[in-house]
């Protein structure tokens, strides 16, 4: 909703109360009038003041929303490049070959891959 439909939303209540309010008064009925149209009319400058505060807080939002939609993901660069060893680990690019001599082993002596467990028992 744009402002001018918020306020004339507005008056259409001020219109409303005026009607219900002046109904069959007697003397001093004007005067009443004027000073409940004076309160809606407060009231709503209030009201207005606070729904352009919240269609400036929405449009700095969607324009928030709108760079986040366009800047590119985190780590969204580094998609796609191989990535190299990190410091202190084998590659797992890499085929390495390990002696095995006469070590307790599981399986046939010519088998293609081999898993070696490296432990330590002191």
């Amino acid at each position: 909703m744009n402002q001018r439909m918020r306020r004339g939303g507005l008056m259409l209540l001020s219109a409303a109360a005026l009607t219900m309010s002046v109904g069959c008064q007697g003397s001093g009925a004007f005067a009443s009038v004027q000073q409940n149209l004076s309160n809606l009319s407060d009231q709503q400058a209030q009201i207005i003041t606070k729904l352009d505060a919240l269609d400036t807080k929405i449009d700095v939002i969607e324009t928030k929303i709108g760079e986040i939609k366009t800047a590119a993901p985190a780590g969204a660069k580094d998609r796609g490049k191989p990535k190299g060893p990190k410091p202190g680990r084998p590659d797992p690019k890499l085929t390495y070959k390990v002696a095995v001599g006469d070590a307790h082993a599981k399986g046939p002596k010519d088998a293609k891959i081999t898993i070696v467990e490296w432990s330590d028992f002191q």
